[in-house]
């Protein structure tokens, strides 16, 4: 038979073993709805003032796939400093709004630099570890901004110097430089809907 002492203090010894294996983490791990990006940590953009334009996703909407809408953002044409933007992702009242974006937190751009019409963007790695659908609308957030810009007309995706496969609209890899008509259907109309037409009365 144990002696209670021995007893007792095998039982507080087990209870302090269990605390310390499920204490509560201590940074918080929020729920992917409650982030403002649809990857990586929370976005907090830059303010909505200005001509620039750059691509967000659209609210969710369980009917519909996502759209990428525009946002103005008070920033030069320079095309490092537009994307650099369009990486901080939605700010807080477009976060209200429900805006996300598919491009992750904290991703790295290694270089934006002209060639002709083509803007060649180098990213780090993190980037390219993106599911296939992120990847999608990610590289269409990049290329719909990026040929938003005067004298850019395709955009060619680098990471890390190598050269990579890319999704299109309709899911397909290429190799070759990406257009905005690589992406149809998936930029919100800035055109109003047309009115009902009303029914002559007889």
């Amino acid at each position: 038979m144990i002696p209670a002492r021995p007893l007792v203090l095998a039982v507080l010894l087990a209870a302090s073993v269990a605390s310390c294996a499920i204490e509560p983490e201590k940074v918080p791990n929020p729920l992917s709805a409650e982030r403002g990006a649809v990857f990586g940590d929370p976005a907090t953009g830059d303010e909505a003032t200005g001509s620039q334009r750059i691509y967000l996703l659209s609210p969710a909407d369980p009917d519909e796939p996502p759209r990428l809408r525009s946002v103005p953002r008070d920033v030069s044409t320079n095309p490092a400093a537009v994307l650099q933007t369009l990486f901080a992702g939605p700010n807080a009242t477009e976060l209200d709004e429900q805006l996300e974006t598919a491009i992750p937190a904290g991703v790295e751009l290694l270089s934006a630099r002209t060639v002709g019409e083509i803007l060649s963007i180098d990213l780090g790695a993190g980037f390219g570890e993106l599911t296939t659908d992120g990847l999608r609308l990610a590289v269409a957030q990049i290329v719909t901004t990026a040929t938003s810009l005067d004298r850019v007309r395709a955009v060619q995706l680098r990471i890390e110097g190598e050269p990579r496969v890319w999704p299109l609209g309709n899911g397909e890899l290429t190799d070759r430089p990406l257009t905005v008509y690589d992406y149809p259907g998936l930029v919100e109309s800035s055109q109003p809907a047309f009115p009902t037409i009303p029914t002559p009365s007889r």
